[in-house]
């Protein structure tokens, strides 16, 4: 490990004490992050990094660090350590970081002369006016979701027990009301697969989301079972089916390809994109799918205390081919006489729309920071 000691430049020492400038390589209104004097020397808040330069900020307070994440570097602060760690390398900022009254402190230095040195294709420091030159950080944060309600049109989805609700018209309803929501109070845009009574292809709902260029991929189902008894919420994300109740469901959703689609050839095309599994642009998804599932899974049980059947794995036809974060959640059981009219009350879809929103606020604040 090798230590590189940075000195201070003596014009720093001499200039009065003024917040610094940040301005933009795009024609984006300049920032400006504010500095104070402790104790002689000049800082600057670390949230302010965040606000400036997106940068994913992680307190870990039993091991009294603070790590960065800022132009897909890691640099990591140590609480009153003028040393901070960036690739087995260890910088020195002549003053430390420090805490006081619960928020981190940074010097100042660490904008005026690290980060120019480590980053000077996107990054440029002018004394003498006190302005930090920045390429814009790429923005990865997720602004765009494709909600898929289940089922439509000549497919029906699941019957309930009354036999007189169906799958169909209880997602569609749910997807409508989330996407309100979605886009009211987490200000992203929110696309439906379909948006009335009408068939959709499992394929053509996927394609749409990749075309899209969609951030996430969620679709809406209601379960249903031969006994009456069966109950209960599940998430799933896309893999091989690990178990026979997941083989089940895995087999209801995707019959209404052999159903509604086209017989066995329809189903040959599908098998034949079982190989996209494999394929690194979805395989890279799996982990933020498994991560975005249990999220979901873990709002909806809290918010409707129904039976936790878990977060599972299975090949849905419908999640093959999403290049991005996809889950498929099965919101209750329509062939149970209690579930079934819950499903269909808009006090229970209030819970559930809601469960689901605060799953994916989780899970974005989550994304975007580390993203």
């Amino acid at each position: 490990m090798r230590i590189i000691l940075l000195i201070f430049l003596s014009i720093i020492t001499n200039l009065l004490d003024a917040d610094i400038v940040v301005k933009y390589s795009k024609n984006i209104a300049s920032e400006i992050i504010q500095t104070t004097k402790i104790s002689g020397v000049e800082y600057f808040k670390s949230n302010e990094l965040n606000k400036t330069l997106q940068a994913n900020i992680k307190e870990d307070i039993i091991d009294q660090r603070l790590t960065i994440n800022l132009y897909n570097l890691q640099f990591i602060f140590l609480i009153d350590s003028s040393y901070l760690h960036l690739n087995s390398n260890l910088y020195n900022m002549i003053s430390p970081m420090i805490m006081k009254n619960g928020i981190y402190y940074i010097p100042a230095i660490f904008l005026e002369e690290i980060l120019p040195l480590l980053i000077k294709n996107a990054v440029s420091y002018n004394h003498k006016n006190k302005t930090l030159l920045v390429e814009v950080p790429e923005d990865h944060s997720i602004k765009k979701i494709v909600i898929d309600p289940g089922h439509g049109g000549k497919d029906p989805g699941a019957v309930g027990f009354s036999r007189k609700v169906y799958e169909k018209n209880i997602t569609l309803l749910i997807a409508k009301k989330l996407k309100n929501k979605l886009e009211k109070e987490l200000g992203v845009e929110v696309l439906l697969t379909r948006s009335e009574d009408k068939f959709v292809s499992l394929q053509q709902r996927t394609k749409f989301a990749n075309k899209c260029h969609a951030d996430l991929f969620i679709s809406l189902h209601c379960n249903s079972a031969r006994s009456s008894k069966a109950s209960g919420i599940e998430v799933y994300y896309l893999s091989t089916a690990k178990t026979n109740d997941a083989r089940a469901v895995e087999a209801i959703e995707n019959s209404v390809v052999y159903k509604y689609e086209g017989g066995q050839e329809a189903v040959k095309n599908y098998d034949d994109l079982s190989f996209i599994l494999m394929d690194m642009a979805q395989s890279e998804q799996l982990e933020e799918s498994s991560d975005l599932a249990i999220k979901l899974q873990s709002n909806l049980i809290k918010s409707v205390k129904w039976k936790n059947r878990g977060v599972k794995q299975a090949g849905f036809y419908v999640l093959k081919g999403a290049f991005m974060p996809s889950v498929l959640i099965e919101m209750g059981f329509v062939s149970n006489k209690d579930q079934e009219k819950k499903l269909n009350s808009a006090t229970h879809q209030k819970m559930i729309i809601d469960a689901i929103f605060d799953g994916i606020n989780s899970f974005k604040s989550k994304y975007d920071q580390i993203q």
